[in-house]
């Protein structure tokens, strides 16, 4: 698991619609997760992701980072964070 794996899917997430829509699709993080590293070769914690969330949003409060794993604002992520990281 990696920190860099995590912040190669945060940047892929910022651009590419078409797996975020595949990652709303599967719905769930025991579908996303494999998903995710079987087929596309990521391997980060949910830890790992948050991580990368608040160091590419410096801006960001413990309560913003909530309701981005909660599906609330910052667009890129919403439900799909949630189902990444697991919270």
């Amino acid at each position: 698991m990696s920190m860099e794996s995590a912040v190669a899917l945060y940047e892929r997430m910022e651009k590419d619609v078409e797996l975020q829509r595949k990652l709303k699709e599967l719905g769930s993080k025991e579908r996303v997760q494999p998903y995710l590293k079987n087929e596309l070769g990521y391997d980060f914690t949910g830890e790992e992701m948050r991580k990368v969330i608040l160091d590419k949003n410096p801006e960001m409060t413990d309560a913003d980072l909530e309701e981005v794993t909660g599906g609330a604002h910052y667009p890129i992520f919403g439900e799909i964070s949630a189902i990444i990281t697991g919270f």
